[in-house]
């Protein structure tokens, strides 16, 4: 297989990865101005903010790939972007089965109670990460052939970008759905003013980067005819690379809205929404660019 279908698939499969994830943060959101979430004891409170950050941490993962490919490797295919699509990839289905498992456990609380919450959330682990790992690691063959690295050709680089944004942008789309029906809530006019503001600058944000991940093609079509560009491809990178800083932004409000709803105050939401800042923004901006100073350096010793 060539690096560029590959790489490709690897994206796509990010995709996969990307909009189950973004669906069941969004329910975890919604689900805490549901009627039944005030009877929910401490275990279950417990369950739900840590399928919360796991989620963060799903999403961080998944999406550092297209920020790397765009920052990095200004959209060349090179050996080193599909192996850390796939290392990211294969990281990010823990924390991911795990979310479930917190989200199964939170659903059934009220109606099953503890054990039966415990018994079913396990299965729901375990499950996952025997499909997931272990199916994989006992079907591994080895001995594969390398690919080599070569230049992209354009036609392909503004594929693999547009890819990209179908990565990010169903997920972005369905947590936007979930943060307005939230919006309509009885539950949601009882919050403080605050943090019904900090809930508009989360839903503001996510409207932002959803019209961003949407300009490329549009501007493929009506400004390049669907020709392929440098100039658009350029401009396409810069605008997805772009749109993850109101993505994180509205994730990072999302948690600090949530943790209020959890556990109320200001100390415990504004720590969350920081470490969740701190990890989207490192991922997504500050390790790509690092890197792409670090390969460039011995560039430079040379020259």
């Amino acid at each position: 297989m060539k690096l560029d279908s590959a790489l490709k698939t690897s994206l796509d499969e990010l995709r996969m990865q990307m909009l189950g994830a973004q669906v069941l943060f969004g329910f975890q959101f919604q689900g805490l101005f549901q009627d039944g979430f005030e009877g929910l004891p401490a275990s279950g409170r417990a369950a739900d903010a840590a399928a919360l950050g796991l989620m963060t941490i799903v999403l961080a993962l998944v999406l550092a790939v297209p920020s790397q490919h765009r920052i990095v490797e200004k959209g060349e295919d090179t050996l080193r972007i599909f192996r850390l699509s796939s290392r990211y990839a294969k990281c990010a289905l823990a924390p991911l089965a795990a979310a479930i498992s917190c989200d199964l456990y939170v659903a059934m609380r009220l109606s099953y109670g503890a054990r039966a919450s415990m018994v079913g959330a396990g299965a729901a682990f375990f499950l996952g990460i025997g499909a997931w790992y272990i199916l994989g690691l006992t079907r591994r063959k080895g001995h594969h052939r390398p690919m080599q690295e070569s230049k992209a050709r354009l036609h392909v680089k503004i594929e693999q970008m547009l890819t990209e944004a179908r990565v990010i942008l169903p997920g972005a789309q369905a947590l936007l759905g979930f943060q307005l029906i939230v919006m309509m809530t009885k539950v949601f006019g009882l919050l403080p003013p605050t943090v019904q503001r900090v809930h508009l600058i989360a839903l503001f944000s996510l409207v932002l980067a959803i019209v961003l991940l949407i300009t490329p093609a549009a501007l493929h079509r009506l400004a390049f005819d669907g020709r392929d560009d440098p100039q658009m491809h350029r401009l396409g990178s810069l605008i997805i690379t772009g749109a993850l800083l109101p993505l994180a932004a509205a994730i990072t409000c999302d948690i600090a809205v949530a943790l209020f709803k959890l556990y109320g105050g200001v100390v415990i939401p504004a720590a969350g929404a920081l470490i969740a800042a701190l990890l989207l923004l490192g991922l997504w901006y500050c390790v790509p660019l690092r890197r792409r100073r670090t390969l460039r350096q011995p560039t430079a010793a040379r020259q």
